[in-house]
């Protein structure tokens, strides 16, 4: 089996949705920032990795800090476009309160003012699927992670630092079946469109992609989610006897996810229509 390629793809970014639990409530959200961003479709080649979180004041997971500090900051591994910050709660009785948030001159780390209290455990996340603000020049959401510390006197809340999303998950989606059938043959080439259930419901992205350009079938119109985001339809024109092969999900494209963001294991696809 050949691993699929990426000259050729149709994806589509999932819009921002809630973790399963309690976090839902924007702590702070740059107000430029409240717009559901752009979904757009990639082309060629390898699609921009995410930015991630590579540092914590304090660090995550620290017990004993200083309740008089004034701020945390968060450092990532690039610089980041400074338009959209989000510090996300994940509950009210855990976050601290807070102030003004602003980057410094690299771009790269963000800090915000808060009060903190002695002997108390705080949670916050930077970014979540409902507030992805905290972004890298071109418009890449960073990867949700939660931070934990604790103030003198107080036991630490449970760390779990540099966590992705899906790690939160607990257990990526499945495909229950495919129209028409995986490994199909003698398939009618009047069928206008390619669909795969989903054993859960899914979020808005998608990615449809080739392993050659040749065996992927030209498309009459934009992929889309089903109104109950169970299932994914792709338009497409078939010929008669001919063998089709593409791939949902791949190692660089991996938009198919379901609502805690946990992502569908890539999965080919294939079949071959009547003569």
């Amino acid at each position: 089996m050949r691993p699929p390629r990426s000259r050729h793809l149709r994806s589509r970014r999932p819009a921002p949705r809630a973790l399963v639990g309690a976090l839902a409530t924007a702590l702070l959200a740059a107000a430029c920032g409240r717009e559901t961003p752009e979904l757009s479709v990639a082309t060629a080649g390898q699609p921009p990795a995410a930015p991630r979180a590579i540092g914590f004041d304090p660090p995550n997971g620290a017990a004993d800090v200083d309740p008089a500090r004034a701020s945390i900051t968060v450092t990532f591994d690039r610089e980041m476009g400074r338009g959209g910050w989000a510090w996300v709660i994940e509950d009210p009785a855990t976050a601290p309160e807070t102030g003004e948030s602003r980057f410094d001159a690299s771009g790269s780390s963000n800090t915000v003012d808060v009060q903190l209290e002695p002997g108390r455990s705080y949670v916050v996340w930077v970014n979540s699927p409902d507030y992805p603000y905290f972004r890298d020049p071109r418009g890449v959401p960073a990867t949700p992670v939660r931070w934990t510390f604790s103030t003198r006197g107080a036991a630490p809340a449970e760390a779990e630092p540099f966590a992705p999303l899906a790690a939160h998950a607990s257990g990526g989606p499945r495909i229950v079946s495919f129209e028409p059938p995986n490994g199909a043959t003698g398939v009618d080439a009047a069928q206008s469109e390619l669909r795969v259930t989903f054993d859960r419901t899914m979020s808005e992205g998608w990615s449809w992609v080739t392993e050659e350009q040749d065996l992927f079938p030209p498309t009459t119109g934009e992929a889309f989610m089903t109104p109950d985001r169970r299932a994914a339809v792709l338009p497409v024109r078939l010929e008669p006897g001919r063998r089709y092969v593409l791939w949902l999900n791949s190692a660089q494209f991996r938009y198919f996810r379901d609502l805690a963001g946990a992502e569908l294991e890539p999965v080919r696809w294939t079949f071959a229509t009547a003569p």
